[in-house]
This record gives C-alpha cells, structure tokens and sequence, in this order.
C-alpha cells in the first residue's frame, strides 16, 4: 500500500509540473513562400523566464512537425541577430536589381543560437543546441523573381537519442515587412504584455 501512495505522490507532482510549464498559443506569423501560418507557443515559469517555440517549415518529407526554440537569455540575439540580418538583404536586394541577378545562393557571416525540436513519429524530440545559418537567395518562379532571406537550422538530431535525425528547418522571408512583422510578434513587449495577462481560470473565481 505504501509503494501505491508513493507512485500516486510521484504522478500527481509529475503532473502538476508539466501543467504549470504548459505551452500556451502565444501568436502566429504568416510565410507568404509557402503560403502557410505557422504558431508561435510559449512557456513560461514566471514573469521573467520564459521559452517560445516557433514552429518553421521542413525540410524533411518525412517528418513535418518542428522549429526552434529560444529562451529568454537569447532572445535579444536572435532579434539582433535578424536586425542585422534584415540590413544586409535590403543591401543585396538592391545590388541584385542594379545588376540583372536572377539567381543566387549566398550565405551570410550572422549567427545566433537557440534550441531546436521536432516530431519523430509520435515522439517530440529536442537538441539543446543549434548554430542558426542565415541565406540570401534569389530565385526565378511562376516568371517572377523572388528575393527570400532564410533562417537555417542545418540537420538536427534528438539529444536523447542519436538515431532521430531530421534534415531540418527553415523560416523563409520573402520582403522587409514579412521580417518586421514577425520580429513585432515576438518582441520583448509583446511577451510581457502576454506574460502580464491574467489566466483564464483566474477570470472565474468561485
């Protein structure tokens, strides 16, 4: 009877934790290039620490689900580092129309950090720790020629087991306003004033 007392004391703590670290549907961003919105979800454990979890597009044909992960230490970067980013693609946007360049594959020196995560089946996995890679790219379709600035994760593998790989994902920015549009969604501002909301249940008190 004891040991059935300790495993109902262990579950219930269990799930207490994983409810007050909750996921919660913070907002979305649009990605015009494949015509598809993606979540944005966060986590917090107070008014200070939090997670979101941004859902990007797969460059796996096997396994769709994933994005990144930024916590509260890197989320100043990553905004920077998009920022800077941002300079750089108007820059060569430019350049490429002043030249007649239809077609372009280059890589950026600007980097950041962040976690990354992903579905293998009916499992999410996590790697603690991913170099994003950012690409400026020009490409001809339907006769139209598009200027996409990319957010690489590069391949990921799952930090508890070394056999579930994916070959990753990518946000894809086709213009300027498409990069501050989803900088604003995820601005430190509009975090706090989420974080500050009262809950749900604290809406209805008995």
């Amino acid at each position: 009877m004891n040991d059935f007392f300790k495993i109902l004391t262990i579950c219930s703590i269990t799930l207490m934790t994983t409810k007050s670290n909750a996921q919660e549907k913070f907002t979305t961003y649009d990605n015009t290039y494949g015509e598809k919105t993606y979540e944005i979800q966060i986590s917090s454990k107070d008014k200070e620490k939090f997670s979101l979890y941004i859902d990007a597009m797969s460059l796996d044909s096997n396994h769709s689900k994933g994005g990144i992960t930024i916590d509260q230490k890197q989320h100043q970067d990553f905004l920077n580092a998009i920022a800077e980013a941002k300079i750089k693609y108007e820059e060569w946007v430019n350049t490429a129309k002043e030249n007649d360049v239809k077609e372009l594959d280059k890589t950026m020196t600007i980097k950041s950090k962040a976690g990354a995560y992903f579905l293998y089946g009916n499992k999410w996995n996590f790697q603690n720790f991913v170099n994003l890679k950012y690409d400026f790219k020009i490409i001809e379709s339907k006769g139209e020629i598009k200027y996409l600035l990319l957010l690489k994760t590069g391949k990921l593998q799952s930090s508890s087991n070394q056999f579930m790989k994916v070959d990753g994902f990518v946000f894809v920015f086709s213009s300027t306003k498409e990069v501050d549009d989803f900088t604003n969604a995820i601005s430190s501002e509009k975090i706090t004033e989420f974080m500050n909301k009262p809950k749900k249940e604290a809406l209805f008190k008995d």
